[in-house]
């Protein structure tokens, strides 16, 4: 009756957004073809559901208390710096250290949030994953996974799983229409009454190419990571900025001032300018470039104890992971990906997000290293009706 209830809700929503607005300024099929978008985007945000269920915690709690892993709360310092300092990300913050005419053609540090995009084609992606931390905190409450549901480039539909929730359940939903018939609606975002559940998502499916000749370069702080960008001009006399990723992945790849460059990847709007983040480019008709975007920790430790658990529609493992004398509970992904049964006592390597679960930090690990060999972790998948 309440998911009802908050249906009827989120569609007298819609009705009352569409019927506000400009009947001039829009075409019948415009507001159709919006109409529909923000039903489908709503129904999304009624479906929302829990990483780890209750039941996952139910199974876990016992046997993580046995083998000693201290609550979020009272966590040692030495795991809690790492990752606080590794991951907290201020959305929105840009700026220059050096404002002469010539340092200007783009920011010297700006924050964003990093977004994985999957299943790269030659003109488009066929989704994106994107972390958000509603307490700015460097622990992940939620992930927001988007996709272009129509195929006209434009993301109109995204699933959120929470990994912690403050017991908010009903968000008011705020529904917005673009009254310009030339542009694609936004993808919606919902708020709850203290702007503490916000949706910033990815707009844009599509992959963009761009190249030219290198004008200027620089190394920006991005994310608390020295990353290099370079300036090409376009056709209207004006600085498009790339970026090329961390500056150390990059020596003797020959980006210098003079040296045409193609580049291909999405666009970010920082402050008043936009940006291409590259995630492949090529220097002088030479290889290929892949950049590596990773987000996270590189953490290494042994495994004391590891446990098989349902995480969505597959078992995944779940290790106790001892780091610099503290142990840390670390989601390895789904069985299936290794070639091997996983055993306590091995040491282990992994690059990860730390999340906050329950009243435990998890890493939900991304790429994991044992015995020599890498494994890339693929994200749990849900049944839609979860």
């Amino acid at each position: 009756m309440k998911t009802l209830k908050r249906t009827l809700l989120l569609g007298a929503a819609v009705t009352t957004a569409l019927t506000t607005m400009p009947v001039q300024a829009q075409t019948q099929r415009a507001l159709e073809r919006r109409a529909d978008r923000n039903a489908r985007q709503l129904q999304r945000q009624v479906n929302r559901a829990d990483y780890y269920s209750p039941g996952t915690w139910q199974n876990l709690n016992p046997w993580i208390r046995e083998n000693g892993v201290a609550p979020l709360a009272r966590a040692a310092n030495a795991i809690g710096q790492t990752v606080d300092a590794a991951t907290r990300i201020g959305d929105g913050q840009f700026g220059y250290r050096d404002k002469s005419p010539q340092n200007t053609w783009f920011y010297d540090y700006y924050n964003y949030v990093p977004t994985y995009y999957t299943q790269r084609s030659d003109d488009r992606y066929a989704g994106a994953i994107r972390y958000f931390d509603a307490d700015s905190d460097g622990v992940y409450d939620s992930r927001s996974y988007y996709r272009d549901s129509d195929q006209d480039g434009r993301y109109d539909e995204y699933d959120r799983y929470d990994f912690y929730s403050d017991g908010n359940a009903d968000a008011k939903v705020q529904v917005e229409v673009s009254s310009d018939t030339a542009s694609e609606p936004r993808v919606d975002r919902d708020r709850n009454q203290n702007a503490r559940d916000t949706y910033r998502g990815p707009e844009d499916a599509r992959r963009h190419s761009v190249e030219g000749e290198i004008a200027f370069t620089k190394k920006a702080k991005v994310n608390g990571s020295d990353n290099l960008l370079v300036g090409i001009n376009d056709e209207r006399d004006s600085t498009l900025a790339i970026d090329l990723g961390p500056v150390d992945s990059l020596r003797g790849q020959h980006v210098e001032v003079g040296n045409s460059i193609s580049a291909v990847g999405v666009y970010e709007t920082i402050g008043e300018k936009q940006l291409l983040i590259a995630d492949t480019f090529r220097i002088e008709g030479g290889q290929s470039i892949e950049v590596d975007r990773a987000m996270g920790l590189n953490l290494t430790g042994e495994i004391v104890d590891i446990k098989s658990t349902p995480i969505g529609s597959a078992d995944h493992y779940i290790a106790v992971v001892a780091i610099d004398g503290e142990r840390q509970l670390v989601d390895l992904g789904p069985t299936t990906t290794y070639k091997f049964k996983v055993e306590p006592s091995t040491k282990v390597t992994f690059r990860g997000v730390p999340v906050r679960a329950q009243e435990h930090r998890v890493i939900l690990a991304e790429q994991v290293q044992i015995g020599g060999e890498t494994f890339s972790i693929q994200p749990a998948q849900f049944d839609s009706q979860q």
